[in-house]
Order: C-alpha cells, then structure tokens, then sequence
C-alpha cells in the first residue's frame, strides 16, 4: 500500500486544520497507526486533497506561515518539525538532496519563493513518506505561484495551471517584467478562449 501522504494527496502529511481547509481539503481520516495521537487512541489524522497542486499549498503555506517555522534557521525549524527525533539525519538527508542549503539557511519568503524552497518541499515530503512524491514538477511549481498569489480559487482549464509554471519559470530564467506580462496575458487569453467552449 502506498503511504498515507500519496494515497491523500498531502505531501506534509498534513492534519485537518485551518491550512488545509483553505487550499481546499473536505475531509480527513484516523491513521489508525497506533500513536495514539489522533484522539480516540486512533492515531494520526491526516487532511484528503482532492490533487496534488492543492495539497501543495497547504504543505507550502504551513512552512512558510506559522510561527514554528516562518523564518527560521533549517536546522531549528526543522527539529521542530521531527519532535526533535534523529534531527541530525534529516538534516544529512536533507542537505544531500539540495545543493547549498545548509543548517543556517532562512527559511523566509525568499527562501520559500525560489527553486531551493520547491525542492525543499519535494524532499521533505519524500523523506516523510519514504519515498518520492510522484507529483510532477509543474504541480509544485504551480502550487509555488498560488500561494504567493494570494490564489485559493480553482483555475478553469489546464491553461492557467501551466501558464502560471510558464510565469514561475520565466521569472526563474531572469526574463524581463515586459517578458512576463506577455507571458501573463497569453495565458489570461487562452484560459478565457478555454472556458467559453465549456
């Protein structure tokens, strides 16, 4: 059986909880893995996503919002992350995962807006479930630009989803502000044209 976080869509193997309702989780379930911790002697809750975008920026917007983590050194935020359990080994599998970050990286809206941040999230998760998350790289590139848009809303068609990877990655590659308005209005045009054949 795939782990919990896959089979949910919640790459932070997220609880229920004002996060995960706001990027659109319904539902949750006991784990049933005998911690203990979910009430009920049940065990763990985890919050159900409907897709992986969505459980992204929940996962994205829990690091980078609350007081437990938001700019915080990597190695402070994550102890508290892991209940301070083997934190020297999640950092080693951390830093072998993503050039460059090291204990003393600052994990603020820097961090969080740049390709360091998305890999960040891609491995914390797969350290979490124990194996990669196999959510495609425009998924978190997406959830990356929704969540620093202020966007909870679904986008109509497939268009928006890769228009705004198209935006993230233009701002990434160092293109000029001209360069990503078009880029911008190209996507708003085809996403129109999209949702009036519906």
């Amino acid at each position: 059986m795939e782990p919990a976080a896959i089979r949910h869509k919640n790459p932070g193997a997220m609880w229920p909880g004002a996060i995960a309702t706001k990027w659109g989780s319904k539902k949750w379930v006991y784990l049933n893995d005998g911690t203990g911790q979910g009430g009920n002697g049940k065990g763990n809750k985890i919050a159900t996503f409907d897709n992986w975008v969505d459980g992204i920026c929940a996962q994205l917007d829990l690091w980078r919002t609350s007081k437990n983590y938001r700019n915080k050194r990597f190695a402070d935020a994550i102890a508290i992350w892991s209940g301070g359990n083997n934190v020297p080994a999640y950092i080693s599998y951390v830093k072998a995962r993503i050039p460059g970050m090291d204990e003393n990286t600052i994990m603020n809206d820097a961090f969080w807006r740049g390709p360091m941040g998305v890999k960040f999230l891609q491995v914390q998760a797969g350290h979490e479930a124990g194996k990669p998350i196999p959510a495609p790289d425009a998924d978190w590139i997406e959830a990356q630009r929704r969540v620093f848009a202020g966007s909870t809303a679904k986008k109509a068609g497939g268009a928006v989803v890769a228009g705004g990877g198209a935006v993230v990655a233009a701002q990434q590659a160092g293109l000029g502000i001209g360069w990503i308005i078009a880029i911008g209005v190209a996507v708003a045009v085809a996403a129109f044209f999209i949702w009036k054949r519906k």
